[in-house]
This record gives structure tokens, sequence and C-alpha cells, in this order.
């Protein structure tokens, strides 16, 4: 009996060794060892399979993820909360929440992880009536106290613009943390109350609460869309002088934002040039969105061309260039945009759009005509397209047809 014990002692040590192997090496990002490993083990657990579900989700492969999950032989409250994490992680938040519905099917009872992630997908969708729901189901189960729920909620509903509701969930939490007070200063910004995000990043310090660069990004957003340029520069000088954080890219990105967005492009591809740290596509891209806004192709084709260099085969960089150049009469421009985008195989990908239709949220293309009553509503687009271009909301110039 004894030596009957003694092997199980083993096997399950073994286990573990190779849980915590096949762990590491999924977060070293490792994942074709860490699949040799998991194919290796004679003997699995609900931890080995939880494992290689999240190696799979983080390297963004999350069919082979659910394939896995669906093989389980046991799935446990980390098991569905793993999986609703990865889909949320790789942009596929309808999927995300299809799988919050089929945990409480099976009987599971989600925690503050479960409602937070799908709390999270809620706000990438603006999908209000999903997340009211998810609010009213965070009340009855009793997590509502938890601060990281609470935070979920606050940014569901601001994404949502229920940005009273969102004040109003912060007010209530038992306790918030910088978090929270980030995500209402990012919801104001959102919705383009600029002035209340000042006011509560005010608020905030009166607390004894200190900021941190995502309360910047929040800040600084927030004056780029109000134009109010005076008050995003004072903030954005005053993060290194006043408190001791170093700007990042997406700062220099907001800035620029504020600065094109006002129409002083020289100023921003100046502070561009002057930057102590390397731009990016981010702030490349800022600057090129604000050269179509003010109809300007010499900084846009500067812009552009940095840009490619950091996403070739990002169509809309294309489109929004060969649209600067379309508006401006530089048909020559245009078709030189053309061929490069033809070089380099650049092709357009048909948009996805969510909606929600009786608390359901379903996803379509524009190129699906398998969906349900799909010649109605082009035939509805070819109506509102003609009487948009009748009116003058719509130019020819202002589109490339890249098919």
């Amino acid at each position: 009996m004894s030596s009957q014990l003694r092997a199980v002692g083993c096997r399950g040590s073994l286990v573990f060794t190779q849980n915590l192997k096949l762990t590491q090496l999924a977060k070293s990002g490792r994942i074709e060892e860490a699949i040799g490993v998991f194919h290796g083990m004679t003997n699995r657990n609900t931890v080995t399979y939880n494992s290689m579900i999240s190696a799979y989700a983080k390297n963004g492969r999350v069919v082979e993820a659910r394939r896995l999950f669906d093989q389980m032989p046991y799935r446990n409250l980390v098991s569905w909360n793993t999986m609703i994490a990865g889909y949320s992680h790789n942009g596929c938040v309808a999927e995300a929440l299809q799988h919050f519905k089929m945990m409480r099917k099976e009987g599971k009872d989600p925690d503050w992880s479960t409602f937070a992630c799908a709390l999270s997908g809620c706000a990438n969708l603006a999908a209000l009536q999903v997340g009211t729901q998810l609010h009213n189901l965070l009340l009855k189960s009793g997590h509502i106290i938890d601060i990281f729920a609470g935070n979920a909620l606050i940014t569901m509903y601001a994404r949502c613009g229920r940005i009273l509701t969102a004040r109003q969930v912060f007010d209530e939490m038992v306790s918030v943390d910088l978090v929270s007070w980030n995500s209402l200063i990012a919801g104001h910004a959102l919705n383009g109350y600029a002035k209340a995000a000042i006011s509560i990043f005010q608020e905030m310090k009166k607390n004894g609460v200190a900021p941190d660069e995502v309360t910047f990004i929040g800040l600084l957003s927030a004056c780029s869309h109000a134009g109010m340029v005076d008050d995003g520069l004072e903030l954005f000088y005053s993060m290194s002088r006043d408190y001791p954080i170093t700007p990042v890219a997406e700062h220099y990105a907001c800035v620029v934002d504020l600065l094109g967005r006002a129409g002083r492009l020289g100023e921003a591809l100046k502070l561009v040039k002057g930057m102590p740290i390397k731009a990016n596509a981010g702030i490349w891209g800022s600057l090129l969105g604000a050269c179509r806004m003010h109809k300007n192709p010499e900084v846009a084709n500067v812009a552009a061309e940095k840009l490619f260099e950091f996403e070739p085969h990002t169509t809309s960089n294309y489109v929004l260039l060969s649209n600067i150049h379309a508006e401006a009469g530089s048909w020559g421009e245009v078709e030189r945009v053309r061929v490069l985008m033809k070089e380099r195989g650049v092709w357009k990908q048909p948009a996805r759009s969510w909606i929600e239709i009786k608390n359901e949220v379903r996803s379509f293309s524009s190129d699906d005509s398998t969906e349900p009553r799909a010649a109605e509503v082009f035939m509805v687009l070819r109506v509102l397209n003609a009487q948009m271009r009748n009116i003058g909301h719509m130019s020819d110039s202002s589109l490339l047809d890249c098919g």
C-alpha cells in the first residue's frame, strides 16, 4: 500500500513540475516549447489544460485555445475565466460574452474576474444592455464590492456614454484606487467633458492620490478633443516638472494630436523631430490624421513615409494619404499611392460591425451575403449612399477604391 502511495505522490510531483515548466514557457512566449511539453505529458490535470489554454490565448491562437477548452475532461472556474479573458484579449468580444452565457448555463457561478472580463468586452462594444444585465448580476452575486469589478463597471458605462452612471458607480464604491480615478477621467475625456476631467484630477490630488502615466494620457486626450491647447500643454510640461513622470510615446501622441487638431501642424512636426524618444506609429498616425483635417499634403507625405516604416501593410494609412492628395487635386500622388499599395500587397479588409439585438451581440461584415435579409440591407445602404451624394455629404474624390 505504501508503495502505491509513493507512486501516486511521484506522479503528482511530476505533474506539478511539468505544469510549472509549462506556465514559465508560456509567460516567456516560448509557445512551441510549451506545446511540446504539453503533448509529452502522460498525466494531465485541469491546471495543465488551463495553462496551455492561457498560453495559446496570449499568443493570439484563440482557435487552438477553444479546441483545447472543448477537449477538457473537466472545466473549473479558472478554465472559463481563462477562455473568456483570452477572447477579450484578442478582440473576440462577442465570443467572450457568449462564453459567459455558456458558463452560467453550465451552472458555474462567475467571480469578480469573470465579471471584469465580460464588462470589459461590453465596454469595447458599447453594449449597454448586456452591460446593465451584468451589473444586475454583479449586485446579486455580492461581487459588487470588489474594486476590479467596480472599475470595469465605470469603464463600461463611460464607453457607453452613460457618464453620470459611471460617476454614480464610482461614488458608491466601498473603496477606490488609482485605476478607479483614471477610469473616471478617461471616461469623461472620451465623452468630451474635458473640464470635468480636469476637475476630477484636482479632486483626486486633494484626496492624496498621486497621478501616473495613465492619468495624463486621459487628461491630454480630453484637452485634445476639446481644443484646450494651452491647458493640455501645461499638463504635459507639468508631468516632469511637478511629478516624477517621464513622458512616453503615448503622451507625445496626445500632444501631437492636440496641436494637430488646432491646425498647428508645424509645431507638431517640430515637437516630433525634437523628441528625446523615437517616434512610433501612434505619433506619426496622429500627425497624418491632423493633416487630413487641415488639408496639408506636404506634412502628410512626411508623416506617411515614417508611418509606412512601422506599418507597411496597414491599409488605412494608405487610404488616408490618398484621400488627402485627392482632396488637394493631386491625382498623380493618388496614383502613386495606388501603385505603392499594389507593390506591397496591401488590400482592403472588409470591415466588421457589432450590434445588440434582443440582448444578443451580433457581428457582421459588409460583404457577408449569408446574413438574413442581406439584400434588403444592401438596398437601404445604396439608397442612403445616393442621398448623401445628392446633398453633398460625400464626394467621389474622398474615396479610394482598392478593390
